[in-house]
């Protein structure tokens, strides 16, 4: 018998360490000769610049990332004889790629709990793949700093970090359950009542606790600091509750924000503390294999890499990789139609063809909404079986997943039909803060942008693969008809979502739109040449856009600084860029003030950290008030009404996405909706329809919400949206708005107002003396929002160049009830006395 081990070990030459060479010398499975020209481009690429620390390698999705990834950790090896760790967010990518790496014969071991870490990767004669989880947890295996010898590694490869951020920041989260801990999530919550009491949020603090209210309530830092000693002390006898998570922060919580919801209370870091793992921190190489997404700021954010070779990431022009997808978005198609019904009905038909249909939503409540439609495959083992069995064909759906914007993949007839049904928003505690905070800011929309794209992605993975792709709800047709959005999206995506507009505008009805997903379903050649024309052409016109890292890179350096106990330069850091960002983006720029405030009360130096608060609140109204509230700077005087609605519409590349957004916003206009949803929205109506509007009482001051009119007028409103419907007004109810009128008056010289009240009906008790108050009851605002509607509708649909929009929008107002001159007598009512059967004031 030959034996060719030994024939090879004879010819046996020097290990190459090029990567295409190495590739060349590799067996290949049936069907591979060669790599895509896109691949040995970045291949090549980062051979020229291995030395550098941090560097971002980009492959379209179905590109070949993981050959790619797999061929840059055998260079590795066979240049340095060190070892090498190959990360994925999930234990089936670890199978995949484990797979991935048999077929090419490199040596590849998986991570294996409970036993000790592989020989042949430590000796590096084989790389080791795992989770991301496998390295980041309080008990790792690969040793804390500090903690014992680390495991020494030359190149750490996180495959799909634009996926992990969230799973590296469930590592470094202690959650408390209401439900299962409701002992110490009480004893938690009880410690900082009172920090919301000096606050003004008693209120809002007591809902929440109470399982009465949504919000995410950000402790505030100074009585966080405070009750530190106290926190340990009742989470340490409980630690084994939290064996994962607490020893990567029972000496950090400084660095924590704490949060309270009404399920958990949250402590998580207020950027991950990467640098408690060696093994990741000290490798020579960090290697982030990405898909191509638009911003790389939370690579910066989430694992600390180096700015400058974050700015340059390696990647490809090619289109190799980049599938096929029919972007449609009924919310603006040119007819009115019942979008979730017949969407059901395409989901039977699709099925019916048998083709696949996925349905993903933002969370659970919303996936439940779809029961009657589709299977929900809930919790993570029952996802990856349902995933397992769409690969294999033993289903086809239509099947429904909350919040899995990442991690499936589902090729060919698997997913033909893809809903991505809401704007896919976060849904941790900390998701949900974070998002509150900046809201509006470009940071949060960066991030809807990025999930945007991960959802898409999960259907058709890669070159001649196929898919639908139908964007429902009102929320998520206004995300992308927004100008600044649409430049968030990544080059590709915003083509494919450019084609998606146009076909959607294009489809005449029902039997059209259903037509026209039949033409991907049976590759129509018209529609597969106009869909590579289209985007080869878009591609090739497409201009880069540079990516500001001014915000995250110094918040990164402050938190280095202030870990290692530097406290004035960590300030220092930050209060240098907060001028430069209040002129880009307001929202960042308080938080960076909030996180210089918090560096200050923890250095014991409460002066200063007063005033940066001060400067965060103006800043960023979302953020916490400070003790002493700085001087409220009145809202400018409206100018005219036409003018202000019309100039909303020039961030909207499509005039139909204002009318989504209208109907997204007007969607918490209900008594179900929490104070915070309901009061934002009305704030966010009045800005519609030609004021200016803000919410002020969110901290005890002030109005719930004011509607200052052009002449000098205003509403100033109480919103008592969730009472019932039986109860009249009450005499401590109307004191609140007595007090934020005589707030107006003082701080709105020579204006006049009108105190309005948000209540079911318009009476009032005798105790409450609400006789030149007025009331903007339920059936009185349904009217205000159709009327609305109907004048937003208009202007949506009007062919008119923007230079004449403004004058047919001033006739429009002319002639409706939401005129500012009319809103008054057309919308508000006089409370009457109710009967004694009503209560006692």
């Amino acid at each position: 018998m030959v034996d060719f081990g030994k024939l090879r070990t004879e010819k046996q030459k020097p290990k190459s360490v090029q990567p295409y060479d190495i590739f060349r010398r590799l067996p290949k499975p049936e069907g591979i000769n060669d790599l895509y020209a896109s691949q040995i481009d970045v291949l090549n690429e980062w051979f020229g610049r291995r030395s550098e620390a941090d560097l971002v390698v980009k492959l379209h999705t179905g590109g070949g990332k993981t050959i790619v990834g797999l061929l840059m950790a055998q260079s590795t090896m066979n240049e340095t004889g060190g070892a090498v760790l190959y990360l994925t967010p999930t234990v089936q990518l670890v199978k995949q790629t484990i797979a991935k790496a048999t077929e090419f014969g490199i040596p590849a071991v998986p991570y294996t709990k409970g036993v000790d870490l592989d020989e042949r990767f430590v000796n590096g004669s084989a790389l080791m793949v795992g989770t991301y989880n496998a390295l980041f947890n309080g008990r790792s295996k690969f040793k804390l700093r500090g903690g014992g010898t680390p495991q020494e590694v030359e190149a750490v490869i996180l495959d799909d970090a634009h996926v992990a951020f969230s799973v590296i920041r469930d590592a470094f989260t202690l959650s408390v359950s209401r439900e299962k801990n409701r002992e110490i999530y009480d004893s938690l919550t009880t410690l900082f009542r009172s920090s919301f009491s000096e606050t003004d949020r008693i209120g809002t603090f007591d809902d929440v606790v109470a399982g009465d209210d949504y919000a995410v309530l950000d402790v505030p830092y100074w009585a966080w600091n405070q009750r530190i000693q106290d926190v340990r002390e009742i989470l340490r006898p409980q630690s084994e509750s939290f064996a994962f998570q607490w020893p990567l922060l029972r000496d950090k919580l400084h660095l924590c924000h704490a949060l309270i919801g009404c399920d958990h209370f949250t402590i998580s870091p207020i950027v991950p503390l990467v640098d408690m793992f060696p093994t990741f921190t000290d490798a020579k190489r960090r290697i982030y294999m990405s898909a191509t997404i638009s911003n790389d700021s939370d690579i910066i954010r989430t694992f600390d890499a180096d700015p400058s070779s974050i700015s340059n990431p390696i990647k490809s022009q090619s289109l190799a990789g980049v599938s096929e997808r029919m972007v449609l978005i009924p919310d603006l198609m040119p007819f009115r139609i019942e979008t979730r019904d017949v969407i059901a009905e395409l989901a039977k038909w699709t099925v019916e063809q048998n083709y696949g249909v996925t349905i993903l939503t933002q969370s659970d409540n919303a996936a439940e909404e779809w029961r009657e439609v589709a299977t929900f495959a809930k919790g993570s083992a029952e996802v990856e079986s349902t995933v397992e069995s769409l690969q294999k064909g033993e289903i086809i759906g239509p099947v429904v997943f909350a919040n899995r914007y990442d991690g499936m993949d589902l090729p060919g007839n698997s997913c033909r039909l893809l809903i991505l049904s809401g704007l896919p928003k976060g849904t941790s505690d900390y998701e949900l803060y974070r998002a509150a905070a900046l809201h509006g800011g470009t940071t949060i929309m960066r991030m809807l942008a990025q999930r945007i794209e991960q959802g898409i992605g999960r259907g058709a993975r890669g070159s001649g693969d196929h898919c639908v792709v139908i964007l429902h709800g009102a929320d998520i047709a206004g995300w992308i008809a927004k100008d600044a959005n649409f430049r968030l999206l990544t080059d590709s995506t915003r083509a494919q979502m450019e084609m998606g507009i146009e076909i959607s505008r294009a489809v005449s009805d029902l039997s059209d739109m259903r037509e026209t997903i039949e033409r991907s379903y049976t590759r129509d050649t018209d529609w597969t040449e106009y869909h590579a024309e289209t985007l080869a052409e878009r591609l090739d016109e497409a201009s880069a856009i540079a990516h500001d890292f001014t915000g995250v890179t110094a918040e990164r350096k402050a938190m280095n600084l202030w870990q290692d106990g530097h406290h004035q330069k960590a300030i220092s850091t930050l209060e240098k860029v907060l001028n430069e960002l209040d002129s880009k983006d307001r929202s960042e720029s308080g938080w960076l003030s909030q996180l210089a405030a918090r560096i200050s009360d923890n250095w014991g130096n409460r002066e200063r950290s007063e005033s940066l608060q001060q400067r965060a609140y103006a800043s960023n109204r979302n953020l916490l008030r400070p003790k002493v509230c700085p001087p409220y700077q009145p809202l400018v005087t409206p100018g005219e009404q036409a003018t202000n609605v019309v100039n909303q519409f020039e961030g909207y590349h499509l005039r139909r996405g204002f009318l989504k957004s209208f109907d997204d916003t007007v969607a918490f206009l209900h008594e179900g909706a929490s104070a915070t949803q309901f009061e934002k929205a009305l704030a966010d109506l009045g800005t519609m329809i030609g004021l200016v509007t803000e919410r002020h009482d969110d901290h005890g001051v002030g109005p719930d919400v004011l509607w200052l009119f052009p002449d000098k007028k205003a509403w100033v409103i109480e919103a008592k949206s969730r009472k019932k419907d039986t109860n009249a007004l009450k005499k401590g109810h109307h004191g609140q708005l007595l007090v934020a009128s005589q707030w107006f008056a003082a701080n709105y010289p020579g204006h006049s107002f009108q105190r309005v009240v948000m209540h079911p009906r318009s009476l009032a008790t005798e105790a409450a003396s609400a006789d030149e108050t007025f009331a903007l009851t339920y059936a009185k605002l349904i009217n205000l929002i159709s009327d609305a509607r109907a004048l937003v509708t208009k202007l949506c649909e009007s062919q008119l160049a923007p230079s004449e929009l403004l004058h047919e929008c001033s006739r429009l107002l002319s002639e409706s009830p939401v005129s500012a001159s009319a809103l008054s007598d057309n919308y508000l009512k006089p409370f009457t006395v109710a009967e004694r059967s009503f209560g006692r004031g």
